[in-house]
């Protein structure tokens, strides 16, 4: 009954400030539609709603049946800054907050009466003993059943049977909300299973992409570098061998030669290998794996370092390739002079932040580096976000789910 009450009577002033300021925003995008004021008005009308709706699912939580969890649609993080603005206009989660602060006012207003009428009148009745006295006698109606109920025996009679029906009514009232509050501001489970089904075949696509893409590298590297300089070296190989016998001057400069391409060959595979994880990362782990990296970039680096020993091959790949292909673009393109990398775990996240003092100006957009990079971290079930930071330069930031 107490968690009941706690619920119920604040209800009124909540729904009437929710309603208030929903209802009219609502009303007033509407009428400004026409002059495209009212489509960033009804933008905001969608996130305040929904700031109302989450207050009112911990609310119905804290009833003590379990949360609610509603599932909002996520922006693209590849579209443009437009669409992610208006994305919450073809979120018809949001729409169903608006809703909910509508139609919950009315049933408000009466739950909200009901529970102060049966509260007052259970604790108005059972100590009527006590302040009865203080009241101006009363004159008879001539009716004896009102008579009665006038008298301190009526009052108190009244009072206990408020007093113990009152768990029951403010249980069903509760009841009443929460199954509002299930209808409008929670995600079906199934809906749910359909967005975490959705999430896991992109993400299985955008591993697999990130895969063939890398394989599709690798193959026409191999064929345009490594293989047509081996077949090179084999040519000038048997040139020098014939040329030992009758000219060693020419013979010697064959070899040097030879090693000039041997040395650039093994340059290129490097270079090709570097999306393949390293021994260091396997055997000694992410930490040490990014403390060679912040070791061997040629911009100072102020590493963060503190993961859980427990994480799977996968979090840790990824993580990795983030903070690596973050540290080559800031020495080949932006200009730092100072890079900051933090990789932390919050507990349901792996959470890597690589910030520099460049010039800023990366991006997702397809056709660049860091878009294979987003695909890497999308199969590990993350999310990669790359804006321009406020004090200037970049800020990289991956979240990859641990679980």
């Amino acid at each position: 009954m107490g968690r009941d009450l706690g619920y119920l009577l604040p209800l009124l002033p909540i729904a009437t400030v929710a309603f208030t300021v929903v209802f009219s925003l609502l009303a007033t995008s509407i009428s400004l539609v026409i002059i495209w004021v009212g489509v960033p008005l009804m933008v905001a009308t969608l996130w305040i709603a929904r700031g109302f709706a989450n207050a009112e699912r911990a609310r119905l939580g804290a009833l003590g049946h379990g949360p609610l969890v509603a599932v909002y649609s996520r922006a693209d993080a590849e579209a443009s800054r437009m669409r992610r603005l208006f994305a919450p206009l073809r979120d018809g989660r949001m729409w169903l907050d608006v809703l909910h602060a509508i139609v919950v006012f009315p049933v408000a207003v009466a739950s909200w009466s009901i529970t102060i009428a049966w509260t007052s009148a259970a604790l108005a009745g059972t100590t009527s003993f006590i302040w009865e006295r203080y009241l101006p006698e009363q004159e008879s109606t001539g009716v004896g059943i009102l008579d009665w109920l006038n008298s301190v025996a009526g009052q108190v009679t009244i009072g206990v049977v408020a007093l113990v029906t009152l768990p029951v009514v403010v249980r069903g009232l509760a009841l009443m909300h929460l199954a509002m509050g299930r209808g409008l501001l929670v995600t079906s489970e199934e809906r749910r299973l359909r967005e975490e089904v959705a999430r896991l075949e992109g993400a299985r696509g955008a591993a697999a992409a990130a895969e063939a893409s890398a394989l599709r590298r690798i193959e026409r590297d191999l064929h345009d570098g490594p293989q047509q300089r081996l077949i090179r070296l084999q040519m000038d190989a048997e040139r020098a061998e014939r040329q030992l016998a009758d000219n060693p001057e020419a013979a010697r400069a064959s070899l040097a030669e030879i090693r000039g391409q041997a040395a650039e060959t093994l340059a290129e595979l490097r270079a090709m290998t570097r999306g393949f994880a390293p021994p260091l990362l396997t055997e000694r782990g992410l930490v040490a794996a990014v403390e060679s990296l912040a070791e061997r970039s040629t911009i100072p680096v102020d590493l963060d370092a503190r993961v859980p020993a427990d994480l799977s091959a996968s979090v840790e790949g990824a993580a990795y390739f983030v903070v690596s292909e973050a540290l080559a673009n800031a020495a080949k393109h932006s200009g730092a002079s100072a890079v900051a990398v933090s990789v932390v775990s919050d507990g349901a996240d792996l959470v890597v932040v690589v910030a520099d003092n460049g010039s800023g100006g990366a991006h997702l957009a397809k056709g660049h580096g860091l878009a294979g990079l987003a695909d890497r971290v999308a199969g590990a079930g993350g999310t990669l976000t790359v804006a321009d930071a406020p004090t200037g330069g970049t800020l990289l930031t991956a979240r990859v789910p641990v679980g």
